[in-house]
C-alpha cells in the first residue's frame, strides 16, 4: 500500500491514532481485544501474530482495524478559537463543566487542540489534525512565540524589579521559568496591562510567575501563536485557519524539515539500542541505510 514517497516508520499505538478517530486510550483498548491486526509485506502478505503497540510500521505494512485497512490521513485541517472564559481546553470536561465540545462539533473533523489555556483565560487556542504541527508548536526548543495580555490590579513602573524578574527567572514548583519579553502597554492610577512573550508553555505558569511574584493579576489573555493573531475574531467564535497561515505557522514552528530529522534520529537511536541489546532491527537499518538527514536542522 503506496502512501507517500516520505513515509517514516512509526509505533503502532501512534499509527493508529494518526489513522482513526481513536485515542491513544482507545486504541490501547482494541489492541487488548483483538481488533487491530497488520498485514507485514515481509511475511508474503499474510496476517502475522497482532504485534505490540510499540513496534514499528513501515510504508508497505498493511494496518486493519476491524479487518479494515486505515492509513494516516493526507490532509490536515486547522482552526483557531477565540476562547471565552470558564471552558476547559479539552473535549469532554470530566467534571462536567463547559468544555471545547460545542466548536469541535462544528470544526473539520479530526482537528484537537494545540496545548491548552485554562479555565479563566481567554484568547487564541489553534486547533490542527496534524500532530507533528502541534508537538512543533508546542516544543520550547522550537521557540514558537505566544503574545499574552496581561492586567494587573495595580499601577506598576516599567523599571519594577519584578518585571525584570519574569525574563530572569522565577522559580515555580522547584523549576526556572521566565518570559522572553515583557513590556508595559498601558498604566493608570488604577492598573496595569503587560505585553509578554513565551516560548516556553508550562501548565498556568504566568498566573503562577505573577503570584511568585506578588503581581496581582486580574486577567490573562493569548493573542497571538507565532504569525497567527486573533485579528477581529469575535470571542466564542472560530475560523479555519487559512493556506498562507498555515506554512507561516510551520516556518515560525521550525519547519516540517526539523520535525522530519527529529523522527529519523529518534530512529537511529531505537535502532542503536537494538543494536547494543543484540536483538537488531534489519528492517529499521534497511530503511535508514536509505535516508539522510542534515545535522542541522535538529
Amino acid at each position: 500500500m503506496s502512501r507517500s514517497d516520505d513515509f517514516i516508520p512509526r509505533r503502532l499505538d501512534k499509527y493508529l491514532g494518526e489513522a482513526t478517530p481513536l485515542t491513544l486510550g482507545e486504541v490501547g483498548e482494541a489492541w487488548r481485544r483483538g481488533r487491530v491486526s497488520v498485514v507485514r509485506a515481509r511475511a508474503g502478505g499474510r496476517v502475522g501474530p497482532v504485534p505490540q503497540l510499540d513496534e514499528l510500521v513501515f510504508e508497505e505494512d498493511v494496518v486493519c482495524l476491524d479487518g479494515i485497512a486505515v492509513e494516516p490521513r493526507r490532509r490536515h485541517a486547522h482552526a483557531m478559537l477565540n476562547k471565552p472564559r470558564q471552558i476547559t481546553s479539552t473535549a469532554r470536561d470530566p467534571g462536567g463543566k463547559a468544555d471545547l465540545s460545542r466548536w469541535l462539533h462544528q470544526m473539520p473533523y479530526g482537528v484537537f487542540p494545540v496545548g491548552r489555556l485554562d479555565r479563566p483565560t481567554t484568547g487564541l487556542l489553534l486547533f490542527t489534525s496534524d500532530g507533528d504541527l502541534s508537538n512543533a508548536i508546542l516544543r520550547p526548543d522550537h521557540h514558537t512565540r505566544k503574545l499574552y495580555w496581561l492586567w494587573l490590579n495595580e499601577p506598576v513602573a516599567e523599571d519594577d524589579p519584578r518585571l525584570r524578574a519574569l525574563t530572569k527567572g522565577v522559580e515555580v514548583r522547584g523549576r526556572a521559568v521566565w518570559a522572553r519579553e515583557v513590556t508595559v502597554k498601558h498604566r493608570t492610577a488604577d492598573f496595569t496591562e503587560l505585553g509578554v512573550v513565551l516560548e516556553q508553555g508550562r501548565n498556568r505558569q504566568l498566573r503562577r510567575m505573577c503570584q511568585a511574584l506578588n503581581l496581582p493579576l486580574v486577567h490573562l489573555h493569548r493573542s497571538a501563536v507565532g504569525p497567527i493573531g486573533l485579528g477581529d475574531l469575535p470571542l466564542g467564535a472560530w475560523r479555519s485557519l487559512r493556506p498562507a497561515e498555515v506554512e507561516a505557522l510551520w516556518e515560525s514552528a521550525g519547519g516540517r524539515e526539523r520535525v522530519r530529522a527529529r523522527k529519523i534520529a529518534a530512529l537511529r537511536q531505537r535502532a542503536s539500542r537494538a543494536r547494543a541489546a543484540q536483538v537488531p532491527h534489519h528492517r529499521l537499518e534497511a530503511w535508514l541505510s536509505r535516508v539522510s538527514v542534515s545535522a542541522a536542522t535538529l
